[in-house]
């Protein structure tokens, strides 16, 4: 697995806050890329979930996850849509090329470079969709960065 550090700079972001099943991400998804269609608003990258709930336990009950989509200018929020400022962050990034079944698989790699670089992990996991539900029939053929938060120690 190819992996690197960087910088995420400072982002507006568009998010919607989500506590349901994992079923219903793509619901959201579709809300927020809606949402950016209808209102001709300028993105910034792709979209991303943040995963407060560990990933692993992602089939369970309710999670507690973001939906986001980095945006330019400063578009106007809706009552489920909040825009939002994230600051600058350093993250140590890995792509999964595949189905989300597997991609616990390329989180324990992930997990294990940082282990041997001594990065601590400080915050909670990202998952940029370049290639996902949103865009691609074929989960063979998704495109996923892993991005987590750390310090090098």
């Amino acid at each position: 697995m190819d992996y690197e550090v960087k910088v995420i700079p400072e982002q507006k972001l568009a998010v919607i806050n989500c506590k349901t099943p994992i079923e219903d991400l793509d619901i959201f998804l579709s809300i927020l890329l809606d949402w950016v269609d209808t209102e001709d608003i300028v993105t910034d990258g792709d979209p991303f979930i943040v995963y407060f709930s560990p990933r692993h336990e992602v089939g369970q009950d309710d999670v507690v996850y973001d939906v986001s989509i980095p945006v330019k200018d400063d578009p106007d929020g809706t009552d489920r849509i909040r825009v939002v400022d994230m600051i600058e962050n350093k993250v140590l990034a890995g792509v999964h090329y595949g189905s989300p079944d597997t991609i616990l698989d390329t989180y324990e790699q992930l997990v294990e470079v940082a282990q041997k670089n001594h990065y601590d992990i400080i915050g909670s996991p990202k998952e940029v969709l370049i290639k996902g539900i949103h865009n691609c029939d074929d989960e063979a053929e998704f495109i996923t960065e892993i991005q987590l938060p750390i310090i090098e120690m």
